[in-house]
């Protein structure tokens, strides 16, 4: 590659990387300013910095401990479900060709392209009692992404060849054994990916804990968000701590990850 064309792609490389970090600038530097300087909604550091106390003002005001556990809790079971669940459904669906595995699939399909409505789900969750639960929180959740999750298991799947299977079960292996300590381990990479789409969707939700689980202890953290904000006006830099605190998680998470999904990819483009 010549070296012109090498700066160039640094280049765009690094405009592209400034979308995701001006905003993330942005939002942690207006975190440390005063109220009324958060209020201009600058990229200025701040002439009065108010680290400290935003922060504690924010832990105290918002119980973020109590807040960060309803979304701890929602969180991993909600992803821990997805991952066990649509795995299980993408391994038998890809698996078995067949009219009814045929006729999952297109349902999948409409479930990736149609809406959620709110009211009839409401209404659903009230008959059933699950409004204001976790469990039925969580239950919207894997509903909400089984479909997405599910189609990329499937893709995943379909590079792990049939004839590992079918050496599993002349081996003696159950259905069970045969996924659970053979196939689901080489999903690995597909769970990463998995993971960290489906805790981003949970964790940084809004509207589900809102309309289904918005009671005074049993709110999350991405609702955390709302209580500083009033009729006339709003409290921008504890707002912008509170999204740095919803945040570093999620950033954490990912970071963690993402040499999985690393690994996966290269494991996947050499072939023996």
């Amino acid at each position: 590659m010549r070296k012109g064309t090498k700066l160039f792609l640094e280049l765009i490389a690094l405009l592209c990387s400034a979308v995701i970090a001006v905003p993330l600038y942005f939002i942690i530097v207006n975190s440390f300013k005063t109220k009324a300087e958060a209020a201009d909604l600058s990229l200025k550091l701040p002439t009065d910095w108010n680290i400290i106390e935003n922060y504690r003002n924010v832990f105290e005001s918002a119980q973020i401990p109590m807040a960060f556990w309803n979304s701890l809790v929602i969180t991993f079971f909600s992803v821990l479900f997805i991952i066990v669940f649509c795995s299980m459904s993408a391994f038998v669906i890809q698996r078995r060709d067949s009219k009814l595995t045929r006729i999952i699939t297109q349902i999948l399909v409409v479930g990736l392209i149609l809406p959620g409505s709110i009211i009839t789900t409401y209404y659903v969750m009230d008959f059933l009692n699950l409004v204001r639960t976790y469990a039925g929180v969580i239950l919207l959740f894997i509903a909400g992404n089984y479909a997405l999750m599910t189609y990329l298991y499937i893709s995943f799947l379909q590079g792990i060849p049939k004839e590992l299977d079918e050496a599993a079960i002349i081996d003696g292996s159950g259905k069970y054994r045969l996924f659970f300590r053979i196939i689901f381990p080489l999903l690995l990479p597909v769970n990463a990916s998995v993971l960290i789409l489906a805790a981003m969707t949970v964790w940084n939700d809004f509207l589900t804990p809102f309309y289904f689980l918005n009671t005074a202890d049993r709110y999350t953290l991405s609702l955390a968000i709302y209580l500083f904000f009033g009729q006339k006006s709003a409290d921008w830099n504890l707002v912008f701590s509170v999204i740095v605190i919803v945040s570093m998680p999620v950033i954490l998470l990912y970071m963690f990850m993402q040499r999985f999904i690393i690994a996966g990819m290269t494991s996947g483009a050499v072939k023996s």
